[in-house]
């Protein structure tokens, strides 16, 4: 009588990690190239307002589109305007890596900085339902970051 139970219970042990894995998307560095800077400030300023979801880790927040209420793109960093006295920032200098995963049904770019003290973890992720604007985004701040 237990066996059965038991078996149960080590199987969904087994396919509950499957249901919340995170496959990486190849991003090819050499098509990121020599993206002028001023196209990929202009990309940036088109894709980032798509984004479903924003989240960032230091400080933690996690935003849905309607809570932003303006990206600022600018040539040295990414504003994101809360309507809070300071906004969450993104220098494109303190960018070490920049990574596309797909998460269930979104593709993340995850972004890790050196303001994040844990090397590991992400400073900011950014979430879409499709590949392409996704892929962009990341090719776009890995051009910034050689800057």
């Amino acid at each position: 009588m237990r066996a059965p139970a038991l078996i149960a219970l080590v199987l969904l042990a087994m396919v509950a990690p499957a249901c919340k894995s995170r496959k990486h998307v190849a991003v090819d560095p050499s098509e990121v190239g020599d993206i002028p800077r001023e196209f990929a400030i202009q990309k940036l300023r088109e894709l980032l307002p798509t984004a479903e979801y924003v989240y960032c880790t230091l400080p933690k927040d996690s935003l849905k589109p309607s809570e932003i209420k303006a990206w600022n793109v600018r040539s040295e960093m990414i504003q994101i305007d809360l309507g809070k006295p300071k906004p969450l920032e993104l220098y494109y200098a303190d960018i070490t890596q920049v990574r596309l995963e797909l998460a269930g049904k979104y593709y993340t770019a995850r972004v890790h900085t050196t303001v994040q003290p844990d090397p590991e973890k992400d400073h900011f992720q950014f979430l879409w339902r499709q590949e392409g604007p996704a892929k962009s985004v990341v090719e776009l701040l890995l051009s910034l970051k050689k800057k």
